[in-house]
């Protein structure tokens, strides 16, 4: 360790003694000057003046499918196969192989293209066909290459094809792209050659350095020995703008520096007389002080100083007042690290002091680590996770390591401008994550949580730990006064092939803990109720995987610590999200045939659910029977399932309760198959379609734990018939109208089913509600109909009525039952065109669906109504912007729904969005309210939007709820100020979010849903 520090405390010492001698030597120097030389690699060849060629401020662009690339004396070399394509401009050459040379400069690329198979040079207003072909093309705009499937790092030499290119490039001709000629022999030139000779090979181990004027301006040279040291050394002093680019550095290609003055050293016993390019052995001494707005580029690296210091031999370097800068792709900006000082350790390792580092484009930045120390160094790691095909070394065939730009830093402080916010005395993590851990912040309060602070942290930043590729891992760390403390931990990942397999998978989890001393409110009469359990959490998991032969696999795991918590802190999870559930799901579809075995079971004792101990369902669908005069459909399910109902609230005097009248503690062998025939056929303008279906069921225990058996059959007959007319001179710029064509369509489906068993005998082993809509069945009982539930409200006789569970695929094939119906549909669509001229499409400008069911048993089927089940939906698309929406559904017995709503959504300009809408809800039991809504969202400026909701009833005179809110973007930032109102919990909040745009942004338990609440709700 003493003899580490002492060789660092030697070098550093020598880079000061080095800067103290170049201040000195700059102060006087003479002229000499420099030579001029040029190299791409083979000599450079005259060409005659041509009516077209391509202009070097163009790019060049290079397609193949397949590419095999490597350096070769500083030369990038490149063999092509596969519809090779290179444009300049516009000027294009194709052919089914070629190979190029690419050699760069600071500011040109050069490359010479050796075409071979089908050539095809096509040029503004001629094209040529030939068998091969060599050009040289020059470009100041850079070269892009789109390969298919690229292969870097492997020599080709012997490949036949190299071969011919490298001989046809030695040849001392050349062609130059023509308009009406293609290849140009050159006789020898006589007296004196203007053209270089032919670079020599570079041999391994040696270096090249080329020096180049900053501007157009000659630089000045001084050259002298210097005999004080050992060995002696030959210094060189260049002043008035210099740019140097160094060759032969290992892993790094080119190394180009410049700067307005500098100082070279190196061996004074193999003295060369000063010249523009200079060769010399990699083990000779080397090195370089720079002075005056010094630029250096290293491999990925971009390096800005005042004054600098370079040991070519070492690879190691000094520089003051200093930045780095690195593009990474990932995140798609450039990483900044600004200091007083940077060392190059290494070869691809610096070390910042006094530094600040930022992703931030701006010259102050909005946000910046501050930090004493910053370690940046590359790493190269192998992932095993989410790499699906990664690219193998030839030699040992083991995946190639890939590389990554890696920060460190130490006694960190995070800063928005100038104001320090939190402290970490360690981080490390890759440069693309160069955000603080911290990835979110809020701040609220409202009379449920009282006082809030949520925070969101990138656990990978936080702990110091190798990112796996396709994850993201974040933690949470919250704080409530009204509840407590709460922690928390989310994430996704993604990938390929996961052990080995050929597979694609993905999958999330999330999990939350908080120790609550507070009460649930989940409004209208259950604002105060005690949680069954102070320690409350979350687990939530899931998994989903893909593999060959149409296999899928998928995982789910859910554990809730109490019936409330979801619905308390995860709001708009309990609403719209998937039920937590544990189970496993493998599925297999080829075609038209699939086939699944399910294995569920319960773990939240609060929920009602079915456990399978398996389940297995094998499907059939379409298959083409009597030469397609029939088709054949069938699904067949067997499994032993346990259905258990969820228990009762903790607080039911205050959470009102009543079990579903479907669900009991019922268990056994569940089996169906079911199968249907169609024949199809067409009568004139009419689709007829005959169908019949029979099932066969066995529940082992139905409600009364009694064994039932269940034959039912379906017998129908669909048809369909389409009519359209077409009034082309229909124009209306006012309402977007370019013609018009109305089509309609008339739909009647007649069906007579009988079943052996009764409905009301059967239990719901399949589900066909989720947890949230269960919950509000349970206390709909009490709370709309005084405890006893009206059979027009039953799930169970709705869905039969519907045919809700007739159709063969449907899951919950319980829901059947003797049944007469005549289904009808009439559909309209008013379509227009719109667009260009020359590129117009058809839309829909208005639709209008009408829907009716006709029961001829009206007693049993409708409870006594010939008609019911009346729909309409409508919408008219005024513009691209602005929609009328109107739906309706009504039943005309007694006390039966009667649903519709009207709405306009316009967004007229780019900066205001309208939605107005009218909503009525009513049935039996004195449920009548009709709620109207309204949002506004306005964009003032780049800057500055804002945004407004409110909702009233007007059925029961109440106010439901308002949101405001207030957001500026920034270019780091994104702070949004809302406050909220919410009747029915009587909770009103305000919150303060600040979302960086530098990081990801998750939603935690308060979030959101939880700070600004429903205002329906």
């Amino acid at each position: 360790m003493s003899g580490e520090i002492y060789s660092v405390s030697r070098y550093v010492s020598l880079c000061i003694w080095r800067v103290i001698v170049s201040i000195a030597i700059l102060g006087g120097v003479a002229t000499v000057a420099p030579a001029q030389t040029s190299f791409f690699g083979a000599p450079k060849a005259s060409y005659e003046e041509s009516e077209y060629e391509p202009s070097e401020q163009e790019p060049i662009e290079v397609e193949a499918e397949y590419s095999q690339a490597w350096e070769q004396d500083f030369v990038n070399v490149s063999i092509l196969k596969g519809n090779c394509q290179i444009k300049q401009g516009d000027a294009i050459l194709r052919s089914r192989q070629m190979v190029i040379w690419h050699a760069k400069s600071r500011k040109t690329d050069r490359i010479s293209v050796y075409l071979e198979g089908e050539v095809r040079v096509d040029l503004p207003g001629e094209s040529k066909n030939e068998n091969s072909l060599l050009v040289n093309l020059v470009t100041q705009s850079g070269l892009k290459a789109n390969i298919r499937r690229p292969s870097n790092g492997v020599v080709a030499e012997d490949d036949p094809l190299l071969k011919r290119a490298t001989q046809r490039r030695g040849m001392p001709h050349d062609h130059q792209l023509k308009r009406a000629q293609f290849i140009v022999e050159k006789p020898p030139l006589e007296g004196p050659e203007l053209a270089p000779a032919p670079e020599p090979e570079l041999n391994v181990g040696f270096r090249r350095i080329r020096l180049f004027p900053r501007s157009a301006v000659p630089y000045n040279v001084q050259s002298f020995p210097s005999t004080h040291t050992v060995p002696p050394e030959q210094i060189w002093v260049i002043t008035g703008g210099v740019n140097l680019l160094i060759d032969g550095v290992e892993g790094l290609g080119m190394v180009d520096m410049s700067a307005d003055r500098i100082i070279i050293w190196t061996d004074g016993r193999d003295a060369q007389n000063f010249n523009s390019e200079i060769r010399q052995s990699k083990e000779t001494p080397f090195e370089i002080y720079l002075e005056g707005n010094i630029e250096i580029r290293q491999g990925t690296y971009y390096l800005k100083a005042n004054r600098a210091f370079y040991d070519a031999r070492e690879e190691r370097g000094v520089l003051l007042d200093a930045e780095l800068k690195t593009y990474l792709p990932t995140l798609g900006e450039d990483v900044r690290v600004r200091a007083s000082q940077i060392r190059q350790l290494s070869k691809g390792a610096y070390l910042a002091q006094n530094a600040w580092a930022t992703g931030s484009q701006f010259g102050k930045p909005g946000y910046k680590i501050q930090s004493s120390d910053v370690f940046i160094e590359d790493r190269y790691t192998t992932p095993w996770l989410g790499t699906g095909s990664p690219e193998l070394d030839p030699v040992t065939g083991e995946p190639v390591p890939n590389k990554r730009a890696w920060l460190s830093s130490s006694n960190n402080t995070f800063q928005v401008g100038d104001i320090p916010l939190f402290y970490l005395p360690y981080v490390t993590s890759p440069a693309e994550d160069i955000y603080f851990p911290i990835t979110g912040l809020r701040f609220g309060n409202d009379r449920i949580f009282g006082f809030q602070t949520e925070t969101e942290w990138d656990m990978y930043k936080l702990l110091g730990l190798e990112r796996l590729p396709g994850t993201k891992w974040e933690g949470q760390l919250d704080y409530y006064s009204y509840r407590g403390v709460g922690i928390g931990q989310s994430g996704t990942y993604e990938g390929a092939n996961l052990l080995g397999f050929d597979n694609v998978f993905k999958g999330d989890g999330e999990m939350f803990y908080i120790h609550d001393t507070g009460l649930d409110n989940l409004g209208a009469d259950r604002r105060a109720l005690i949680p069954s359990t102070k320690d409350r959490y979350f687990i939530n998991l899931h998994h989903r995987q893909e593999s060959p032969f149409g296999m899928t696999l998928t995982g789910e795991g859910g554990l809730l610590s109490d019936r409330n918590f979801l619905n308390e802190y995860f709001e708009n999870t309990f609403e719209t999200g998937k039920d937590v559930e544990t189970l496993l799901h493998l599925k297999q579809q080829q075609e038209n045939w699939s086939w699944s075995v399910i294995g569920r079971t319960r773990l939240n004792g609060f929920t009602t659910t079915t456990d399978w101990l398996p389940k297995a369902d094998l499907f059939l669908l379409g298959e083409p029977l009597l030469g397609n005069r029939l088709n054949w459909t069938s699904h067949s399910s067997v499994g032993y399932g346990k259905l258990k109902p969820g228990s009762a609230p903790y607080n039911p005097s205050q959470d009102v309760f009543t079990p579903l009248p479907f669900v009991a503690d019922s268990q056994g062998l569940v089996a169906m198959t079911r199968n249907q025939l169609e024949a199809p056929f067409n009568l004139g303008p009419i689709i007829m379609t005959p169908y019949v279906m029979g099932e066969a069921a066995y529940w082992e225990q139905g409600l009364q734990q009694q064994q039932i058996d269940r034959l039912y059959g379906s017998a129908g007959l669909r048809s369909s018939i389409m009519a359209e007319r077409i009034f082309p001179d229909v124009y209306n710029p006012f309402f977007n109208l370019n013609g018009l064509a109305h089509k309609m369509v008339l739909e009647a489906d007649y069906s007579f089913s009988d079943s052996s068993a009764n409905l009301t005998n059967i239990a719901q082993y399949n589900e066909f509600d989720d947890n949230a809509q269960e919950r509000f069945r349970e206390r709909l009982v009490i709370n709309t109909f005084g405890g006893t539930l009206p059979p027009q409200f039953d799930p169970r006789f709705y869905a039969v009525r519907t045919g809700a569970g007739r159709g063969v695929t449907d899951p919950y094939y319980e829901l059947v039952d003797d049944q007469q119906v005549l289904r009808m549909a009439w559909r309209h669509r008013l379509q227009t065109k719109t667009g260009p001229p020359d590129q117009q499409r058809i839309k829909d400008w208005m639709t209008l669906d009408l829907e009716a069911s006709y029961f001829p048993d009206a007693q049993r089927d409708n409870f006594g109504e010939d008609f019911g089940l009346l729909g309409g939906r409508y919408r008219w698309f005024l513009g691209d912007r602005t929609t009328l929406a109107a739906n309706a559904y009504y039943d005309l017995f007694d006390g039966a729904q009667q649903l519709w709503d009207v709405s306009l959504t316009s967004q007229r300009t780019r900066r205001m969005t309208v939605n107005v809408a009218l909503q009525q809800i009513k049935g039996g039991g004195g449920l009548d309210s009709r709620i109207l809504s309204a949002t506004l969202n306005y964009v003032m400026s780049e800057k500055w939007s804002a945004g407004i909701s409110t909702a009233y009833d007007l059925g029961e005179n109440m106010n439901r709820g308002q949101i405001l809110s207030i957001t500026r973007t920034g270019a780091d930032f994104v702070m949004s100020l809302g406050m909220n109102y919410n009747q029915s919990t009587g909770n009103a909040g305000i919150g303060l979010t600040i979302m960086p745009r530098f990081g990801n942004f998750g939603a935690g338990p308060g979030g959101m849903s939880s700070l600004f609440g429903n205002p329906t709700q």
